[in-house]
């Protein structure tokens, strides 16, 4: 009995066929492996004296993503634009993207798209590679800030006084178009 390998299934073309490409924040990659962590928080509490932990449930962890992307030297005759430029400058863009740090949105082959930051990356470029960058990324979903900030009463003020005064517009405006006709 022959084992089977994945080039032997038949629906392969349909797992190709949902790839997309890889970017984050626009910025094309090649994705040769990625991974997403995630989990709860525990954390465990040893008690003297005691034989048995009391491990307490602090909620989700952050999913973290682990990602490595690739840029090879263009190639002249091909429809992708991945391969149409110069590599160096795809690398210099997503260097300059991740160094400027801020949340993006993050997009890997079979994943949504997610608002994310990258917490590091390691860039490494060899010799005897010659035309090829790997970055080593590690991104962190974004999420949401805990607490609403305090409102600037100013702005708001600003903002209710330009609302009142179109809705004072609004009901008056049938007045003047009877004026205007009578």
């Amino acid at each position: 009995m022959a084992i089977a390998t994945i080039r032997d299934l038949s629906n392969i073309s349909i797992w190709r066929q949902r790839l997309l490409p890889a970017n984050f924040d626009g910025l094309l990659f090649h994705v040769e492996a990625g991974s997403q962590e995630g989990g709860r928080r525990i954390v465990t509490h040893e008690f003297p004296k005691k034989d048995l932990p009391y491990s307490e449930d602090m909620g989700k962890r952050a999913t973290e993503f682990t990602v490595r992307g690739y840029m090879i030297a263009f190639v002249r005759d091909t429809n992708v634009d991945l391969y149409k430029r110069d590599y160096t400058i795809a690398r210099n863009r997503l260097q300059e993207r991740l160094d400027e740090g801020g949340y993006g949105v993050l997009q890997l082959p079979l994943m949504r798209p997610m608002k994310v930051v990258c917490s590091r990356y390691r860039m490494t470029e060899e010799d005897r590679f010659g035309g090829y960058v790997t970055f080593d990324m590690t991104f962190v979903e974004l999420g949401a800030p805990p607490f609403k900030s305090a409102p600037d009463a100013a702005s708001d003020l600003s903002q209710k006084s330009e609302e009142l005064k179109q809705r004072i517009i609004e009901a008056l405006s049938p007045f003047e178009q009877a004026n205007v006709q009578g």
